[in-house]
């Protein structure tokens, strides 16, 4: 009999319950606060990228191709991004032109570099012949997440090596000489 009383004092008391309530609640609200840092991350890099490609690609219409060719334009393309540590080693340019008759190459998936494997893709840098074109130009930078701890940038799927893709696009047309 004794032990049944003592259960139902125990029962009955409602100290802790403020405890109960904190830790339920605080680990979903820090959840949500570090997912939505980490996706505001995602995002300022995502347009600081699309802002370096469009000034790039601007250099390139005007035609102020870089001596360099292809890793000069990727070095155009890393001085003007931000938020993206390590760029040159993350990032694979492809510019090629469309057939305009038949938009083949339109529809296959920006390639990236796979860090896994240290494999580069070998992409096409073709900045036109001077002859009426449409040049395509996509741009991809494997990123890491700004805080690992959360792992849900709102569902990004992560490659084998950790990071997520970053995908940027342009496409201008060269003018004849």
């Amino acid at each position: 009999m004794g032990f049944l009383r003592r259960l139902a004092r125990f029962l009955h008391r409602d100290q802790g319950t403020a405890t109960v309530e904190f830790v339920i609640a605080v680990p979903l609200v820090l959840a949500f606060l570090f997912s939505s840092i980490d996706f505001g991350v995602v995002m300022l890099r995502q347009v600081f990228l699309d802002r370096s490609v469009d000034m790039a690609v601007r250099q390139v219409r005007l035609g102020n191709v870089p001596s360099g060719g292809f890793d000069a334009f990727k070095q155009m393309i890393c001085d003007d991004t931000f938020l993206i540590p390590n760029c040159m080693s993350s990032i694979s340019v492809e510019m090629r032109p469309i057939d305009t008759a038949t938009w083949a190459g339109l529809d296959t998936p920006a390639q990236c570099i796979n860090r896994e494997q240290n494999i580069a893709p070998s992409l096409q840098f073709n900045p036109g012949n001077g002859g009426q074109e449409l040049m395509l130009i996509r741009v991809c930078i494997v990123a890491d997440p700004f805080l690992e701890m959360t792992g849900m940038v709102l569902g990004m799927r992560l490659d084998a090596s950790g990071g997520y893709h970053i995908v940027s696009h342009a496409a201008f047309a060269n003018e004849p000489i």
